[in-house]
């Protein structure tokens, strides 16, 4: 059963409810309201589903475990689950030592694996398919942070798991290895449907305190899911298959290795998001919010967007709270990631009233602010808009009508140019990289990816809409 008793989805960005009990009700909700079904179309000869987390091309590589104490009407013991969308179910995988939990995590809380199957981008996409697949992990953790937040509940990223241990958590350890060939390949290697761990999400009771995780006695418990009853496997996909090389490459390159943390489970204290237009919010609930968002196939080249709205979405694109030197990821949904912010947005303004047509950039980690400058063109004003709040880093660069540009860069599509704005999203690659090691490249994506579900968000609960543009020009 799923109630309807949602809050008010500008509400979240405020405060959250009161956490609710794990039970088979909200345990429902959580997936209905993040990676169900949300919608069926018909066109023709053609019926396909829509789902509530976004995907390029509506493909959907992602899978979800879930991973949980016992809970009444769906098992007796602790347990392994995967989630079907078509029919919201469980399907149990395995169940688990009864230590688990109580030895490891906080009361009331449970885990939520996430994984790919990249051949489900790669047979139409190719080798884009590694960056489509995580832009899909991304919007999957920020789906899973709104709807959490609905019921009172907190994520955060277990992320000190490296990916054997994931493998093994999600009962994905049975995929056959397979030698990656030299160049791309057509013919039959259903060996490249496996699925690919992505991550682990920990729901906890928001206000919760500080904890412990001690990833290496985990990582050594991990280790004898191995020995556990599995059930079911993953069914077949293709008769044919082309092996993209360079995806199991990468992917093989940025697997993350167990990283031992020391000290508490970092989670931080939930802070509001700016305001300065609570008034251009519909009144929607969340659940009308994430159950009714659509990805655009065209804009109309006519709607426009005043001023405050448009500085409002921003606001709510932003990792830290209200009055905060902007950096540290502690908004709702940025709050699920467990590292700084890395992401930051060039904005084309095509039609914002009381803004000048040209480029603009939102500046999402101030301390990258002076580095930004150097690294762009010299002649870029880097002014503050008109009205703009004081919190907000959006940065005028300069004045011009964008929309040819727009176009072009996104391999000539007119939903760049016929919106009121479009964006590319610009990453702290190599200084991340070489910092923190290639297990971050994925992560950049996972950041872009909760980002584009805020935007998504955004646009329906003022009363448009959005789309992703996963097709653009690398180097126009």
């Amino acid at each position: 059963a799923v109630t309807d008793d949602a809050p008010l989805y500008s509400s979240l960005f405020h405060s959250l409810p009161p956490p609710k009990p794990i039970s088979h009700s909200t345990i429902s909700q959580l997936f209905f309201d993040s990676l169900a079904l949300s919608a069926w179309k018909t066109t023709g000869f053609s019926t396909w589903s829509l789902r509530v987390n976004p995907s390029s091309g509506n493909l959907h590589p992602t899978e979800a475990y879930l991973i949980a104490p016992p809970i009444q009407s769906i098992s007796d013991s602790p347990f392994v689950a995967h989630y079907a969308p078509k029919e919201h179910s469980l399907e149990l995988r395995a169940t688990i030592p009864s230590g688990f939990f109580p030895n490891f995590f906080p009361d009331n809380s449970f885990l939520v694996g996430i994984s790919s199957i990249f051949w489900r981008e790669a047979w139409k996409y190719g080798e884009r398919a590694f960056r489509y697949c995580n832009h899909d992990v991304g919007h999957a953790i920020g789906a899973i942070a709104m709807a959490a937040a609905t019921l009172g509940w907190d994520v955060k990223l277990l992320d000190g798991f490296g990916y054997k241990d994931l493998e093994k958590l999600m009962g994905l350890q049975f995929f056959p290895d397979f030698k990656i060939p030299s160049r791309p390949i057509k013919g039959k290697f259903p060996e490249i449907e496996f699925e690919h761990p992505d991550c682990l999400i920990l729901v906890f009771p928001n206000g919760s305190n500080p904890f412990d995780v001690n990833y290496k006695e985990l990582s050594s418990v991990v280790n004898e899911f191995t020995n556990l009853e599995w059930k079911g496997r993953s069914n077949s996909l293709s008769k044919e298959h082309i092996c993209w090389d360079i995806i199991y490459r990468t992917a093989e390159a940025v697997k993350k290795p167990l990283t031992i943390q020391k000290g508490e489970f970092l989670v931080d204290q939930f802070k509001s998001s700016g305001i300065c237009s609570e008034n251009s919010y519909k009144g929607f609930t969340i659940r009308e919010v994430v159950r009714k968002r659509r990805s655009a196939v065209d804009m109309d080249g006519v709607t426009v967007m005043d001023r405050q709205t448009f500085y409002q979405i921003l606001l709510h694109c932003l990792p830290s709270g209200k009055g905060e030197k902007h950096r540290r990821q502690s908004t709702l949904p940025f709050r699920a990631l467990s590292w700084d912010a890395e992401v930051h947005a060039a904005i084309f303004v095509h039609r914002v009233i009381g803004l000048p047509k040209g480029l603009y950039f939102l500046v999402r980690n101030e301390d990258h602010l002076e580095e930004l400058k150097m690294a762009t063109r010299s002649e870029f004003k880097w002014e503050k808009p008109e009205g703009c709040p004081d919190d907000l880093p959006l940065y005028e660069l300069a004045s011009s009508d964008c929309r040819e540009l727009a176009k072009r860069l996104s391999c000539h599509q007119d939903i760049a140019s016929d919106g009121c704005f479009s964006l590319g999203m610009v990453a702290h690659f190599e200084p991340t990289l070489s910092e923190k090691g290639a297990w971050m490249y994925p992560r950049l994506f996972w950041e872009t990816g909760v980002l584009g579900q805020v935007l998504y968000l955004e646009a329906h609960a003022v009363g448009i809409s959005a789309t992703g543009i996963g097709c653009f020009f690398d180097d126009p």
